[in-house]
């Protein structure tokens, strides 16, 4: 019995030497938090261990200060001097290299909540290794940047020239005076290391650099006031080392002009009241979107997007969709003829003025490519099958098939419908007889047409008999004709 109970002993001392080996913490990279790259280690830089069992289970210890140099269980050893520790993972572990650590190498050795040490592994150790920190983690992308207001500065909420911006980082080093480790700076200490920041290639002049939380810095800088816009390149210097390349900051650039200003459905320089027009420029927005359901009220249309509002002929337009190249707007109601004068105001840049034909009538087809926009009865896409991929409906149209055809500017409905706001009906043309459309250059019988959306008609168009294949299609109304060039596509 004595033997096979040191058998049974043997074993069963072998199978927990056998699981301790397999659930030991392993260290495979040592990485900045802030670019999340492999990277050699700072005094008071927060680190990232990436490896595998360095901990059973999730712990956040952050909530408190001074950092705890145990988190969850989990512990860092630096050197062999134990590091605050501030959240813990299976296959990682967040903590802040101890100011004390000096000379070229360091070890760096996890226990886990079992008691079980990894193996150390070495990592270069130098005075400076900064980095920045990336919105949503990862080595690139937007930068954790914040207005002097504190708003964190967005693809929404970009940046503008002149501005005073504050980004967030990591392994800038020493700082004057001294703080502990794990410790919020109180009040702040300043880095000790020169610091520099560029913005799209040039100079900032950078306000302060400091730490306050353990690990975190924070470099206040000034924006050049002649940068352009969109997402420009951001880096941030510590002693002579930049940060990572490829993070952005977005900015709203200057100054607002307007290039050109044209009916959206066609193309063409003259616009109706109450029709979409496109105003082409450079800085119009700072921003790139359409309207949504939070920029209406009641039942009108918004007359402004982050900002950015547009006068034609000294009256507000309705603003359907912003970026910096591009804005549509409607046509307000007018009884004008001619030149018009057109002002675009960006909250961000400043204004700029253009000039628009306003006419009675300024036909244009909505278009995708090559073809009108057109619709089936049943909501299907006129087009060869395929052509907006496997996920869109749409067929050739069939003669003797009425289909739906959509177009803006042709004209008066009965009753009229103002500008700006809300429409969900049905006005007809006030005169149906100016209207003629011809397919393939047969007469197309309009058995309706007509105001059915705010500044966008519809057409309800029998197709006449035709050979299968794409037919050019052509409208006019009261004399006044849409653009050439588009088709429709038949199939007997």
């Amino acid at each position: 019995m004595r033997i096979l109970r040191q058998v049974g002993i043997v074993l069963a001392f072998s199978a927990f030497a056998a699981w301790a080996q397999l659930s030991a913490p392993v260290i495979t990279s040592v990485c900045n938090e802030g670019s999340t790259l492999p990277s050699a280690i700072a005094p008071g830089m927060l680190v990232i261990l990436v490896g595998s069992n360095l901990a059973s289970s999730t712990g956040t210890c952050n909530a408190t200060t001074p950092l705890p140099l145990s988190c969850n269980g989990v512990s860092v050893l630096v050197n062999g001097k134990a590091a605050p520790v501030d959240m813990v993972f299976v296959g990682e572990v967040h903590f802040q290299v101890p100011f004390g650590v000096t000379g070229t190498t360091a070890t760096i050795q996890v226990t886990n909540q079992s008691g079980v040490k990894s193996a150390p592994v070495t990592v270069a150790v130098v005075p400076v290794s900064p980095a920045f920190m990336v919105n949503g983690g990862g080595s690139s992308g937007l930068g954790e940047l914040h207005s002097a207001s504190g708003v964190a500065i967005t693809a929404l909420n970009p940046a503008r020239p002149g501005d005073t911006v504050s980004g967030l980082g990591t392994g800038f080093g020493a700082t004057n005076p001294v703080v502990a480790d794990g410790a919020i700076a109180t009040p702040p200490a300043s880095v000790v290391a020169p610091v520099t920041v560029t913005v799209g290639g040039e100079n900032s002049k950078v306000l302060l650099a400091e730490m306050n939380w353990p690990g975190q810095y924070r470099v206040v800088f000034t924006l050049p006031g002649d940068l352009p816009g969109g997402n420009l390149p951001v880096a941030m210097n510590a002693g002579g080392v930049n940060t990572q390349a490829g993070v952005v900051i977005p900015v709203c650039g200057s100054p607002v002009a307007i290039t050109g200003v044209s009916n959206n459905a066609s193309g063409g320089l003259a616009v109706a009241s109450g029709s979409w027009v496109s105003i082409y420029g450079t800085n119009l927005s700072c921003t790139t979107r359409p309207w949504q359901a939070s920029d209406f009220s009641g039942s009108n249309l918004p007359l402004a997007l982050n900002g950015v509002g547009v006068k034609i002929d000294g009256k507000d337009a309705a603003v359907w969709y912003v970026s910096p190249g591009q804005i549509n707007v409607q046509v307000p109601t007018d009884t004008a003829a001619g030149a018009v004068p057109v002002t675009v105001s960006n909250a961000g840049t400043g204004t700029a003025s253009g000039t628009l034909t306003l006419a009675a009538y300024a036909p244009g087809f909505f278009q995708s490519g090559q073809y009108v926009a057109s619709v089936h009865a049943d909501g299907a896409y006129v087009a060869p099958a395929g052509y907006y991929g496997s996920g869109t409906a749409s067929r050739p149209a069939t003669p003797g098939e009425t289909v739906l055809l959509f177009g803006t500017g042709f004209g008066p409905t009965t009753p009229a419908v103002a500008s700006g706001v809300i429409f969900n009906g049905a006005a007809p043309l006030t005169d149906l007889t100016q209207l003629h459309v011809t397919i393939g250059g047969a007469p197309a019988t309009v058995s309706w047409a007509g105001l059915v959306a705010a500044g966008e008609y519809q057409f309800n168009v029998v197709i006449p008999p035709l050979p299968d294949g794409d037919q050019m299609i052509a409208a006019s109304v009261a004399g006044v004709s849409a653009q050439n060039g588009l088709k429709i596509a038949v199939k007997n």
